[in-house]
């Protein structure tokens, strides 16, 4: 168990102004678990429905009260178990072997995993996080929590902001883990409940989705209005516009791997819907697989988005500077979790 923290401001324009910005984070903090210790874990069926109607998905299995799964975690057949059944199948003594090199080479791709589960964790270990700032940072008034989806990084979280006084933002990840399998059994759909007063503007959402407010009854989002300029002028909010052809980079991070990134430049422009001004340049990136910033090659990032200066634009040299701020973003998330190279050793 470790703690670490992280100066935030240098790296987040909306809180240069803010006397603090500071996140905290305490890893590898041991999960009591006292009633699947008592009691043992209970083993159900979970896993994904596919994204295609002729795609069964994939099925493995976690303890339902905790959420832990064995070691390995299994490669069921969706024919036979769906998910949120018991368990009842074979078990392995005890994890397989790591492969050796013949096996290598006989599956460049390294060996498929095993269909049946292995041991459980004896040790298994969660972490919690907070970020603080002091002053000025997101303009508006909000409070809110969010119940993670069993597949998301941050299991619980919630906030409150303050303009200008400051903002706390707290999450959890793996702790509270039998409070989301109660409340999202299943599914990939984190749930938010959150009061927002800015801009003139009332807003709530109430269990609702947080990626696909679109399919959301009418009940789970609403707004007020307040500001008589937004019936005149339309409301203040952001576009983006992208600006040329996707161009490709190489970011090379400090700890000596490379990654091929796809970057899309975007015009930012912020305003009301009849009185737009350009606001900043941003760039939006993507890789395949992934950049690793977890230990053991987790916590895979496919993309995200970094903020360019107009001179790099005017220059044509913001794929250079994008390529700077990636870098930078996931050596920040890799000293965050206490990422190492496969090569180096831990301590």
């Amino acid at each position: 168990m470790y703690l670490h923290s992280v100066d935030r401001r240098p790296d987040s324009p909306t809180s240069r102004r803010a006397l603090l910005n500071r996140g905290y984070f305490l890893n590898d903090i041991p999960r009591p678990l006292l009633a699947c210790r008592l009691l043992g874990h209970r083993p159900v069926v979970d896993g994904t429905t596919g994204f295609r109607a002729d795609d069964p998905g994939s099925r493995w299995v976690c303890c339902d009260r905790c959420g832990v799964r064995p070691n390995p975690q299994g490669r069921l057949d969706p024919a036979r178990w769906n998910i949120g059944d018991r368990y009842t199948g074979p078990w392995l003594s005890e994890p397989p072997p790591p492969p050796g090199f013949i096996m290598s080479l006989r599956h460049p791709a390294g060996p498929r995993p095993s269909p049946t589960p292995g041991p459980w964790p004896t040790n298994p270990t969660g972490a919690a996080g907070a970020e603080l700032i002091i002053g000025r940072s997101f303009p508006g008034w909000s409070i809110g929590i969010k119940v993670g989806n069993c597949g998301s990084e941050h299991t619980l979280a919630a906030h409150i902001r303050l303009y200008p006084f400051g903002a706390l933002y707290l999450h959890t990840e793996r702790f509270g883990t039998w409070l989301q399998r109660r409340l999202i059994p299943r599914g990939y759909e984190s749930r938010v409940t959150e009061l927002r007063l800015g801009d003139g503007r009332l807003e709530w959402a109430l269990w609702a989705r947080r990626d696909s407010s679109d399919i959301d009854p009418w009940w789970m989002r609403g707004s007020i209005t307040f500001d008589p300029r937004d019936r005149l002028f339309g409301h203040r909010r952001y576009s983006y516009e992208k600006v040329g052809d996707p161009t490709t980079v190489t970011v090379r991070l400090p700890h000596g791997d490379e990654h091929t990134v796809t970057l899309q430049l975007e015009r930012c422009d912020y305003g009301r819907t009849r009185r737009r001004r350009f606001h900043s340049w941003a760039v939006d990136w993507s890789t395949r697989p992934g950049i690793p910033t977890k230990p053991g090659d987790r916590g895979r990032i496919l993309g995200s988005g970094v903020e360019v200066t107009a001179p790099a634009v005017t220059a044509g040299t913001w794929p250079a500077e994008a390529a700077a701020r990636i870098a930078l973003q996931m050596s920040q998330d890799r000293e965050r979790y206490g990422y190492r190279p496969a090569s180096e050793p831990a301590e």
